[in-house]
């Protein structure tokens, strides 16, 4: 489904109760919310959610069940992306959240990831924030954070919070000029 105006809200009745089978395109529309369902898009390389030149919110959302990204955020955005993920969960799908290009940037608060591939991967000079004691990237399949191409993951809680654990690879994976780096706020 193609988002044609900006300042729409989804709201469903939760997680368990509503269920969206497909997925959401979102490009150069702004306030854009979705509270309380699970996304799911089986069709071939189908995303959860796809953004470009776009701002939304997510609140108490399932991302899962994707065959390909739960969430797709372009490198080829022209402006400001963002997206404030708030008690999400990222599961079964190829990875959790992809975040490329320089105007691209991600909050997510206490959310947990558990994918085929990474938890969470940015590259070439995206940016992701986490936050909340809650936060957890485990049991993904390759690597819980993977950073690469100069992207950059803060983890806004302090190093011994066990915040990415028990994936298959690594828990934490840098590569050309990838940064993770714990803050304490």
């Amino acid at each position: 489904l193609g988002i044609t105006h900006s300042n729409v809200t989804f709201i469903g009745t939760g997680k368990d109760t509503t269920t969206i089978l497909g997925g959401f395109a979102i490009c150069d529309f702004e306030n854009i919310t979705f509270k309380n369902m699970t996304v799911t898009n089986t069709s071939d390389d189908g995303c959860g959610i796809y953004m470009s030149n776009a701002k939304v919110k997510l609140i108490d959302v399932a991302l899962k069940g994707c065959d390909g990204h739960g969430l797709l955020m372009s490198a080829r955005s022209t402006s400001e992306t963002t997206v404030v993920a708030t008690h999400c969960e990222f599961s079964n799908c190829e990875n959790g959240a992809v975040v490329s290009g320089s105007l691209t940037s991600a909050k997510f608060e206490n959310c947990v990831f558990h994918n085929k591939y990474d938890g969470i991967y940015v590259y070439d000079k995206g940016t992701i924030h986490l936050h909340g004691e809650a936060t957890a990237l485990h049991s993904n399949k390759w690597n819980g954070i993977y950073a690469t191409e100069s992207g950059r993951v803060i983890i806004h809680l302090p190093s011994n919070h066990n915040t990415s654990y028990n994936n298959g690879e690594d828990d934490r994976r840098t590569m050309t000029g990838g940064t993770i780096t714990n803050v304490e706020d």
